[in-house]
């Protein structure tokens, strides 16, 4: 059995040695899919989980987020952060800690997920500029765009270690050097396990083609780019690692996406300064 192989059966068997996530994902997830979830409903949903909530409360009060006034209740939680941004983070909480107790990983977990941060704080400041009615829901897919590295890292250490050591060799990126020896992608996986845990499309097929956008379906083409473009931005401004040796993003985004370089060096710069609020976001939601 080749290690596409291996990949495709450990997400789609049952019984395999992936950890169940929490009940309450999948009502998160419920509450993602379903346009016409209340403020109040997903706080309800949220309360269930204490320890969630108490990270969202510590975050909302947080620098990231600037407020004046001391948040203390979950609904005035999801005002402050935003309802797709505290599904989002409810899900990367919760999906993490699931795999939390796994050690001696091929990528450092803790740079990677201040990575995805930063590319979710990019992506959300460049929809803003270019398409604001996704600027909120851009969040979700670009903080949980690199799942699948956490996957290989974890079930196939030893192969994702001659991965990255080949990719640094050869200058190419972890996405291509994934498929020439694993014949399977990191974006490709996260997919695969999106779809095992019935996350919607909207999320899904971001993060199954930030690497080739325009193989995405064009309802979710521009949202997919802005991700491609906030992960190369997050990258040159060395906001946490990838574990990716090469920045790189497709031909013309930055005119696909509709901004230009004056605008990408203001949002490389603002990451810069905001790196100290991202690496706090980074220990709220993981302490």
């Amino acid at each position: 059995m080749d290690i596409r192989e291996r990949v495709v059966e450990l997400i789609k068997k049952k019984d395999s040695d992936l950890p169940t996530l929490p009940a309450v994902v999948d009502r998160i997830i419920g509450a993602a899919s379903d346009s016409k979830t209340t403020t109040e409903e997903l706080a309800e949903i949220i309360s269930f989980d204490q320890g969630i909530t108490n990270k969202l409360l510590v975050l909302a009060n947080s620098v990231y987020y600037g407020q004046r006034t001391k948040v203390d209740t979950i609904k005035r939680s999801i005002t402050v952060i935003g309802f797709d941004e505290i599904i989002g983070i409810a899900l990367a909480m919760s999906i993490l800690s699931s795999f939390s107790d796994k050690s001696g990983l091929a990528l450092d977990m803790k740079v990677l997920w201040i990575h995805a941060i930063g590319v979710a704080t990019a992506a959300k400041e460049l929809a803003k500029r270019t398409n604001p009615s996704i600027a909120d829901k851009v969040f979700i897919p670009a903080l949980l765009h690199d799942m699948g590295k956490v996957i290989l890292s974890i079930y196939f250490k030893e192969e994702y270690i001659e991965v990255r050591q080949k990719a640094i060799e050869q200058k190419k990126t972890l996405y291509v050097m994934e498929n020439e020896i694993l014949k399977i992608n990191h974006a490709s996986l996260a997919a695969l396990l999106m779809k095992r845990w019935n996350f919607p499309n909207s999320i899904l097929m971001p993060c199954r083609f930030h690497h080739n956008p325009e193989k995405c379906p064009i309802k979710l083409q521009h949202m997919t780019l802005i991700i491609n473009l906030a992960d190369y931005l997050c990258q040159k401004a060395g906001i946490g690692h990838s574990g990716n040796p090469v920045p790189v993003t497709v031909k013309n985004s930055f005119q696909k996406v509709g901004t230009n370089a004056q605008i990408l060096r203001m949002i490389i710069e603002k990451l810069k300064k905001k790196e100290d609020q991202i690496k706090e976001f980074f220990r709220i939601t993981t302490e």
